[in-house]
């Protein structure tokens, strides 16, 4: 399978979830999902054969919004190995909750948990939600990943 066909396979199976997809060759396709449909994405990615998620990734747009980004591959189709898929959702910045995909894919179990103790998103139906992963359980204050976060040093306001 080439890039045009996995891309137009892609569109294909999500084309009633409102999403857009494109790519860059030769092997990444982006498909932004509302988060609202984000949870049937990954199934139907899961059944086109992406087994996995590699990495669960946040990105802080300041006052604006966050992104969640999984990035998705294949273990078990090896005409799919090569491939990357993100999926991507956008989260409000006043509202940075977005349903948990571990039923889907159990492999962002720990990646989902890190996203939110480093960022505060909150991955709805996520078993761990209520406790700390990095940070001591003493933690107070905006998550330190967050563009927001200022380091307090002695004698310096930095």
């Amino acid at each position: 399978m080439n890039f045009e066909e996995l891309k137009s396979k892609i569109e294909d199976k999500l084309k009633d979830l409102n999403v857009e997809v494109s790519g860059k060759e030769p092997n990444v396709v982006n498909i932004k999902v509302p988060r609202e449909n984000i949870v049937e994405a990954a199934k139907r990615l899961k059944i086109l054969g992406f087994d996995h998620v590699k990495a669960v990734t946040a990105i802080d747009y300041p006052k604006d919004r966050f992104e969640v980004v999984y990035i998705a591959s294949s273990y078990s189709d090896l005409n799919l190995a090569y491939f990357l898929v993100n999926l991507r959702t956008n989260l409000p910045y006043d509202d940075p909750r977005t349903p948990s995909l571990i039923e889907v894919w159990p492999s962002a179990l720990y990646q989902e948990h890190e996203e939110h103790d480093l960022m505060g998103i909150t991955f709805e139906g996520h078993p761990r939600m209520g406790e700390r992963l990095l940070l001591p359980e003493t933690y107070e204050g905006l998550p330190p990943l967050r563009k927001e976060f200022k380091v307090k040093t002695e004698g310096i306001n930095a």
